[in-house]
């Protein structure tokens, strides 16, 4: 894949064109059972710490169904370069119903972490991420105990800052 230019590490991908292969190794550095896989990458991972950006190519750890399991950083990282890639929602404002404060936030990461903290939502982050994204576009979404809305949930109202 990295040889054909379509490697779904973009980091790694980068690297690879921009180094070439010769200042690559690649080589088999532990050998184990076929169900002890994902446990043994993930813990070499872990080791060598090659999911940190100055250390290594891995972006994530591996879950049981050979999912990735980005750290914060990365998720954020992609977050901000698919927004910009989709055209999509760049900076927002959430402004409390109760109080009037207003906050802005650059990611929905960052956006759905303020509410979670501060006690608006005890949802999943995935979840509140999801209906941040929809309400911010005016679409439809489940509050919960109160039906639908459009441009309010948990307790604040948004503004899209572009």
């Amino acid at each position: 894949m990295l040889d054909k230019g379509i490697h779904d590490n973009q980091y790694l991908q980068k690297s690879y064109n921009k180094y070439g292969k010769d200042n690559f190794i690649f080589e088999v550095i532990e050998y184990c059972e076929i169900n002890e896989l994902i446990n043994k990458e993930n813990e070499l991972i872990l080791k060598y710490e090659s999911n940190k950006l100055d250390k290594g190519y891995n972006l994530a750890i591996v879950n049981e169904f050979r999912r990735n399991t980005f750290n914060d950083v990365v998720k954020t990282k992609l977050s901000k370069y698919n927004l910009t890639k989709n055209g999509n929602i760049n900076n927002f404002m959430l402004i409390n119903i109760e109080t009037g404060e207003e906050f802005i936030f650059n990611t929905l990461v960052d956006g759905a972490n303020y509410l979670i903290e501060n006690g608006y939502s005890n949802g999943n982050p995935r979840n509140v991420r999801q209906k941040l994204s929809l309400s911010l576009r005016g679409k439809k979404v489940n509050n919960g105990y109160k039906g639908t809305i459009r441009k309010t949930c948990y307790k604040h109202e948004f503004k899209l800052i572009n």
